[in-house]
């Protein structure tokens, strides 16, 4: 007897305008992520089973179909989901563009969805300077702490990240698909001038599609899955704005996002 599919699904926001830029989308959140960035604001879906049956996520796709003209997959980590494939494909055959949010961790899935034209742009989280393992493996939950009580760290090694992070992009690139890297940055944490600079610097030598947007994101602490990190101060939009400069100096389309003025191009 054959199984039928099941989404591991956290929610769905019918209309959004902040998660494909330019368009009006559907987004679907997946559960479930192999790293624990202690920084994660979406913390409540990287655990736990939330199975629905595949009929029902694509109803939610349906339902927004007059109204939006494209859906967006991410979570949690939508690639680590046989259930993108088909969805993917629903999507499309709805006459949708398909954006997906990734932190590039499962390569194999986003060359899938290239190969099968299933893909119309890719979000992909560039969290650290990816020719540095340790650091990166520390801002994606690689050492293991405490959060509620509870033990927790990211299942794969620092050096397996970031090559799977690396072909991921390279498959992007090679698509020449809509690419969008971004850096979320919080203080004393990940994101000083330094680090931007050496993130960009590894952008602008490996991406051959020079239209590539580099973002960089305001992370707000007080939302963070490690307590230790919750009273850090938010980096304010002048701060972020001249990090924005300092990728200027590698890469053409640098763009800042944050809660007070949106999205802003540097």
């Amino acid at each position: 007897m054959v199984t039928a599919m099941k989404v591991n699904y956290a929610g769905t926001v019918p209309i959004s305008t902040l998660d494909w830029t330019g368009k009006a989308a559907v987004t679907i959140f997946f559960r479930g992520c192999p790293l624990r960035c202690p920084y994660c604001q979406n913390h409540p879906y990287l655990e736990g089973p939330g199975l629905v049956e595949l009929d029902f996520v694509k109803e939610q796709i349906k339902n927004s179909k007059p109204f939006v003209s494209a859906v967006v997959f991410s979570g949690g980590e939508p690639l680590m989901q046989d259930a993108v494939v088909p969805l993917a494909e629903f999507a499309r055959n709805l006459g949708l563009a398909v954006g997906v949010h990734t932190n590039g961790c499962y390569p194999e899935r986003a060359a899938e969805l290239v190969e099968r034209k299933l893909v119309d742009k890719f979000f992909i989280d560039v969290k650290a300077p990816l020719d540095d393992p340790e650091l990166y493996g520390k801002v994606a939950g690689r050492k293991e702490y405490t959060d509620a009580g509870k033990k927790t760290a990211a299942k794969k090694t620092p050096e397996e990240i970031t090559k799977a992070i690396a072909k991921t992009i390279e498959t992007a690139d090679a698509s020449g698909l809509e690419l969008e890297l971004r850096t979320t940055v919080v203080r004393g944490f990940i994101g000083n001038e330094e680090e931007i600079s050496r993130i960009a610097a590894w952008i602008s030598d490996r991406i051959k599609n020079r239209e590539v947007t580099y973002v960089l994101q305001q992370g707000i602490p007080e939302h963070s899955l490690q307590e230790n990190l919750r009273k850090n101060r938010v980096l304010e939009r002048g701060e972020l704005l001249e990090l924005g400069k300092v990728a200027k100096g590698f890469l053409e389309n640098v763009r800042i996002r944050t809660k007070e003025e949106g999205e802003e191009g540097v």
